[in-house]
C-alpha cells in the first residue's frame, strides 16, 4: 500500500466558521446607528448654547447700568439677547422650539440678579429640555424630560 499525501492548501470547515463568525460580529457592531447619539449630541449644545447666552447676560449686567435682558418667544426657535444697547437676535440650533406652555418670557438682569424666576422648555425632535432660571442665586439648572 502506498503512502497518501495530502494536500493543505485549503480551509478546513472549523476555520471557515471561525471568520464567518468574526465578520458577523463586526457587521454587527457597525450596524449599530450612532446617528440618533449624534442628534442627541447636537440637541445639547443647542441648549449649551442657550444657557451660554443667559450667562452672557448675566455677566454683562454687572458692570452695566444700561437694560440687560433676554426674551424667548413662545413656540419659536428665536430669541432676543439685549447687552450694553446690542440687540442680537439668536435662534436655537437643532430645529429646537423655546418657549414655557403659555407665553413670551423676558428675563431682566439688573447688577447680576434677575427679576423672575422660571423654566424655558426647549423642544426637539427627539427630547425636551427644561432650563430652569433660579431667583435667588442666578444659577440655571438644565433638566431632560
Amino acid at each position: 500500500m502506498g503512502k497518501q499525501v495530502y494536500n493543505n492548501k485549503g480551509f478546513s470547515l472549523l476555520e471557515t466558521i471561525g471568520v464567518l463568525f468574526i465578520i458577523s460580529v463586526i457587521i454587527i457592531i457597525l450596524s449599530y446607528n450612532p446617528v440618533k447619539i449624534f442628534d442627541k449630541y447636537k440637541e445639547r449644545l443647542a441648549v449649551n448654547e442657550i444657557v451660554s447666552d443667559i450667562y452672557k447676560v448675566q455677566t454683562r449686567s454687572l458692570v452695566s447700568d444700561k437694560s440687560n435682558y433676554i426674551h424667548f418667544f413662545e413656540e419659536s426657535n428665536k430669541y432676543i439677547v439685549y447687552c450694553d444697547s446690542i440687540r442680537e437676535d439668536r435662534y436655537i440650533n437643532a430645529d429646537g422650539l423655546s418657549g414655557t406652555g403659555d407665553r413670551d418670557l423676558k428675563f431682566r438682569y439688573n447688577r447680576g440678579n434677575v427679576n423672575i424666576a422660571n423654566t424655558i422648555l426647549v423642544k426637539f425632535k427627539n427630547s425636551t429640555y427644561e432650563i430652569i432660571i433660579h431667583l435667588e442665586t442666578g444659577y440655571i439648572t438644565v433638566n431632560e424630560k
